[in-house]
């Protein structure tokens, strides 16, 4: 018999997908709980967002709808869970990836490749291109990708070992353009991928960042 789960409240950031948890909180849930994603992810990549219902997740799945409210509270719950099953190995990825260097140039170097791989990983940004949108409208879905988001800005301030300390109101604003970077080419090369070059555009940001953390003081590469 599966455990009980509680019911989910608004997701915190802090060990939240995307944020600073190294393990995946998806392998948490019950096989119930995975078949629900699994069949919700395939109606967003097959028909998209319009035909993500309850009912027709619950018939994909071959599970009672009353189960999607027990496991993840509501639609907006669910939602949010696909969310983070989609990218969550991406940003444990990169905080594994870039604390195998000490802070400096290694580390710089190996940011911008962790997020040339989820740039160019379209298959895995599509479906956040189905939600952003219904997101935007909805102010209960809003919020709880809001909170996801502010996950993924702790990714890059853990990165650069500004998750707290002084640095941290100095970088903040760093992280924020570095998701929108991240947000920004993504878009781009969904839409062109034949037409957009991902290496040029990241090695021109790398330059950048590396000028304005040289700039800052916060570390000393050349």
């Amino acid at each position: 018999m599966e455990t009980p789960r509680r019911r989910p409240g608004r997701p915190s950031t802090r060990g939240h997908l995307g944020s600073l948890s190294a393990k995946d909180p998806i392998e948490v849930l019950p096989p119930t709980a995975l078949n629900i994603l699994g069949a919700a992810r395939r109606i967003l990549e097959r028909d998209g967002f319009a035909s993500l219902s309850l009912s027709a997740i619950a018939e994909e799945a071959g599970e009672a709808k009353a189960s999607i409210g027990y496991h993840f509270g509501n639609k907006e719950g669910l939602i949010v869970a696909l969310l983070d099953s989609l990218v969550h190995e991406a940003n444990r990825s990169l905080i594994t990836e870039t604390h195998r260097f000490p802070m400096g140039e290694q580390r710089v170097r190996s940011l911008v490749e962790g997020e040339e791989r989820i740039v160019e990983d379209i298959e895995s940004y599509r479906p956040l291109l189905e939600i952003l949108p219904h997101a935007l409208r909805d102010e209960s879905l809003r919020e709880r990708v809001a909170e996801l988001y502010a996950g993924y800005r702790e990714t890059v301030l853990e990165v650069l070992d500004a998750s707290t300390g002084p640095d941290r109101g100095t970088l903040e604003p760093f992280a924020m353009l570095m998701i929108a970077v991240v947000d920004g080419l993504s878009i781009q090369h969904a839409l062109d991928p034949e037409g957009i070059n991902v290496r040029a555009a990241t090695a021109l940001w790398e330059r950048m960042m590396r000028a304005y953390l040289r700039d800052l003081g916060i570390i000393d590469i050349a």
